[in-house]
């Protein structure tokens, strides 16, 4: 096993009646890059298990409340892709014989020592992360055009046009920008990705540049080293560290600030970088999906935004449409919320009726896919009988339905179309020569042609 191999981050729970070993282990291993928890007992397992699933289990065969021997083939029920590996004193041959009957990937007998421990551990991981791959690729090379993303709700042609860029894409190596209004479900998109590429079996980390402190958003991405700052008390890997081998997820990209666009891109082009208040160059083999609701493009021109770095981040870009331009998946998102919040809100809705479900039709929907969701939840929760009904909307619902338009009225988005339409025209189709006059980038440019279905003969 090559060096590299060796520190592969992973998911692990120690289970453990003797805490004091227990947390020796998780020390030794988190020293190792891995992130490590540890429990006493079965019963803080199952619930444990009932919330999370690691890559590894440290399992002892002698808890205070059940015996390592009931737990596993419960734990193999929950999910038998979770790697389960027995430590105990007892190293009769039956005893190591009924543990790999329950389900046991291996046995080590105590006592060992913490470099022992943490080999086969890497081991255990190693095979692990193979047996997923092979299930990723067998899954995968089964699957249907139509049946990726089953996870993004509906069949319109904007939907079926990211479905086919995601196929295209999502089995090679090249970077990945998302583009779309908030709530459109890029999350969704750049998870459904990872789970369809070669690094499926790899971690999946992401994280929300917007959500955290600028002066933090380095230690978060790089890690640092003990004493690097004021709290550092221990060495902790950043995001880029632990997505060694899959996929990082940045979400939000556009909110971070120069000096970290800077580095971001060095760590891109070399795969490599220092935690913070280190001298080591640490190498990590991650794919980078990118994220914004923002137009990069007219921030690059704004200054805003590092225009080396767009280049790196736009190798294939994907516009994430708003539910204003699908609307014919409205009513499925609807039955699928519905489904899905029932035994969430302790209701048995059933049906919507006509002027409620009119009402949402019409909605111009600014928060997307999100607001949709949020809004059925309310509704049901207001709900007394089975059917959600116009008083169970928001009064902005029942007041007004912004996207309907009264006789001879003609809408906002008709006439943006018609003047776009009719620039293009006049200038022969020149993409650069149209935007500038349109006071708009190219790619925002692009982007409405692709909304409003125009097409142009000329490359502009």
């Amino acid at each position: 096993m090559s060096q590299r191999e060796l520190h592969h981050p992973g998911r692990l729970l120690v289970v453990e009646d003797d805490l004091a070993l227990g947390r020796a282990i998780q020390r030794h291993l988190s020293n190792k890059g891995h992130l490590v928890e540890v429990l006493t007992t079965g019963a803080a397992t199952r619930s444990y298990l009932e919330r999370r699933i690691p890559d590894l289990i440290l399992l002892d065969l002698n808890l205070p409340d059940e015996s390592g021997f009931g737990l596993l083939p419960w734990i193999k029920e929950l999910d038998e892709e979770i790697s389960v590996m027995i430590i105990t004193g007892d190293s009769d041959v039956s005893t190591v014989v009924e543990a790999m009957k329950r389900g046991a990937d291996h046995f080590l007998a105590k006592p060992f020592s913490m470099d022992e421990l943490h080999l086969e551990v890497e081991n255990r991981l190693a095979a692990h992360r193979l047996r997923k791959q092979a299930r990723v690729i067998r899954d995968r090379s089964s699957t249907k055009g139509d049946e990726i993303l089953p996870e993004m709700v509906g069949n319109s042609a904007a939907v079926s046009r990211v479905r086919d860029m995601v196929g295209r894409v999502a089995g090679t190596e090249s970077s990945v920008l998302l583009l779309g209004e908030s709530g459109t479900g890029k999350g969704l998109l750049a998870g459904g990705i990872h789970r369809l590429s070669r690094r499926a079996a790899g971690p999946y980390v992401e994280l929300n540049c917007a959500s955290i402190q600028p002066q933090l958003l380095e230690s978060e991405l790089f890690g640092y080293e003990k004493g690097a700052f004021t709290g550092a008390v221990s060495r902790k890997p950043g995001l880029m560290e632990i997505a060694d081998g899959g996929t990082l997820f940045l979400d939000e990209i556009a909110e971070m600030e120069a000096a970290s666009q800077g580095k971001l891109l060095k760590a891109l082009e070399d795969h490599s970088f220092r935690r913070i208040g280190g001298t080591k160059e640490i190498n990590s083999n991650f794919r980078l999906i990118a994220a914004t609701n923002h137009d990069l493009e007219e921030d690059v021109d704004r200054g805003l935004f590092r225009q080396d770095l767009y280049y790196r981040l736009n190798v294939f870009q994907i516009r994430m449409p708003p539910l204003r331009e699908r609307r014919d998946d409205i009513l499925e998102l609807v039955s699928h919320f519905i489904q899905s919040l029932n035994p969430l809100v302790g209701r048995q809705i059933h049906s919507v009726s006509a002027d409620a479900l009119e009402a949402i039709r019409a909605y111009r929907w600014p928060g997307n896919v999100r607001e949709l969701r949020n809004v059925i939840e309310r509704a049901m929760i207001l709900a007394h009988g089975d059917e959600l009904k116009m008083e169970h909307l928001p009064e902005s619902f029942r007041k007004n339905t912004p996207a309907a338009g009264g006789p001879g009225l003609i809408s906002l988005e008709d006439v943006e179309r018609e003047h776009i339409r009719r620039t293009l025209e006049s200038l022969e189709g020149n993409i650069q020569q149209s935007a500038k006059v349109l006071g708009i980038s190219r790619s925002t440019l692009y982007a409405k042609m692709e909304k409003y279905g125009l097409r142009t003969e000329s490359g502009g």
